[in-house]
């Protein structure tokens, strides 16, 4: 029986197929650029701007202390708007311990995880510079005095670690979400 329905289902399927082939062109809009599409397409392609070596992006003393100093102070920012948050958070992944997928409880924990993993973000932009930073002052360090290492690595250090405490944070909470 299953035999005898492939072979008629196969021969239908292609004469449908084929039918398609020869429908009416005319009912359906055409897909060619229109005037209004050439009028936008008319931009130049911007030239990137030279990249610098690593090593001349760093400036002397107090300008890479500033720096280094703002990098910090926006990740510690991240960091206070994480723990605000990390509580609310905590509440609601508890509460949708078991709960199925797209239950309020666990429509409410994933946003909590997502307002925490966005407060996060602004952590890893900073974490991001200082990277930048300490691969230039290393190059620097190599050639010379590395005073500029030292500026840059304490904080380095601190923004990592409160970045770390953060990711064990956000996994625990998934954990308690999915699980």
């Amino acid at each position: 029986m299953a035999l005898l329905s492939t072979r008629l289902a196969a021969p239908v399927l292609l004469m449908l197929a084929l039918g398609a082939c020869n429908a009416d062109r005319s009912l359906y809009p055409s897909l060619a650029i229109r005037p209004a599409e050439r009028a936008f397409g008319s931009g130049q392609p911007v030239t990137p701007a030279p990249n610098l070596p690593l090593n001349t992006q760093l400036s002397a003393g107090a300008d890479l202390a500033a720096r280094v100093a703002a990098l910090r102070k926006t990740a510690l920012a991240a960091h206070a708007r994480f723990a605000e948050q990390h509580a609310a958070a905590t509440r609601l992944a508890a509460a949708a311990r078991g709960a199925p997928p797209g239950t309020e409880a666990w429509s409410l924990a994933t946003i909590a995880l997502a307002g925490l993993e966005s407060a996060r973000s602004q952590g890893m932009i900073a974490l991001a510079d200082l990277d930048h930073l300490t691969i230039a002052a290393t190059e620097m360090a190599a050639t010379g005095p590395d005073a500029d290492l030292q500026t840059v690595m304490p904080a380095h250090r601190e923004v990592e670690a409160l970045l770390a405490e953060e990711d064990r944070a956000i996994a625990d909470l998934s954990g308690q979400i999915s699980g």
